[in-house]
């Protein structure tokens, strides 16, 4: 269960498929370890991936599965994947902070994100781009990646506040090799202006272009970023070596 203190927890969400396990959990298990001791948490991975197996073991299909470590240890729960969508609408609103290390965690005090998400919802938007000090550093439940007039894709400093992006993770070699660097930097006014496109990536959504935001558009619009994303992350999840079978499967 989340908490109403960011200390007391923290968690990941991955994909969980019935027949291969979950996918990129080492990748999910050094960010666990990471952001628990931003939080002063020691999270047991010794015994993740039994507590997943027992969390799932009447599952099926794919889901979303969320592991949370407190003191009481893991707690997994899971719902399905995201409505698959074509393009999305974005609004920005503003990037919730706290204490130090604190931000750019995924802890406890997550409640939050059902607030933004229910603003977004009430504007008719599918996004919502969380922007602090007059950037966007983050997007609720996913990464935000500009493609710029030069095709350098620019991502937010993890150091802005953003929460790693296990997805943009497994897949930059990839896409620096498609001819597609990913930066790290300013996503201001001024770089979105002169974008020419906007993906998300995210563990439910995989990649999704942003058709607008704050309800307007990329002047010179381009679908090349969304469609190498799409192929990128469907061969990595096609590939046998992203998953981890599960104690008993």
């Amino acid at each position: 269960m989340m908490g109403t203190r960011p200390r007391e927890g923290v968690f990941t969400t991955l994909l969980w498929d019935e027949d291969r396990g979950v996918a990129d959990l080492p990748l999910h298990e050094r960010r666990l370890v990471d952001h628990g001791a931003r939080l002063r948490l020691n999270p047991d991975l010794a015994s993740l991936r039994s507590a997943l197996h027992h969390g799932m073991q009447h599952a099926t299909g794919q889901r979303l599965v969320r592991a949370m470590w407190s003191v009481d240890g893991w707690t997994c729960t899971d719902r399905p994947l995201d409505a698959a969508m074509d393009d999305v609408d974005a609004i920005t609103v503003a990037a919730p902070r706290w204490a130090g290390a604190v931000t750019g965690t995924k802890h406890a005090a997550w409640a939050w994100n059902t607030e933004v998400m229910d603003a977004a919802e009430s504007m008719g938007a599918d996004a919502a781009l969380l922007v602090h000090d007059h950037r966007i550093v983050d997007e609720r439940r996913s990464c935000p990646v500009l493609l710029d007039e030069d095709g350098v894709c620019w991502a937010a400093r993890e150091a802005d506040g953003g929460v790693q992006s296990i997805t943009l993770e497994a897949i930059a070699p990839r896409l620096e090799r498609a001819g597609f660097p990913v930066q790290r930097g300013d996503l201001n006014e001024r770089r979105v202006a002169r974008s020419r496109a906007m993906v998300l990536f995210g563990t439910g959504l995989g990649a999704v272009g942003v058709s607008s935001i704050d309800g307007v558009g990329f002047e010179e619009p381009t679908d090349v970023l969304l469609a190498i994303a799409t192929t990128l992350i469907n061969e990595h999840r096609a590939s046998p070596s992203t998953w981890t079978r599960l104690e008993g499967d």
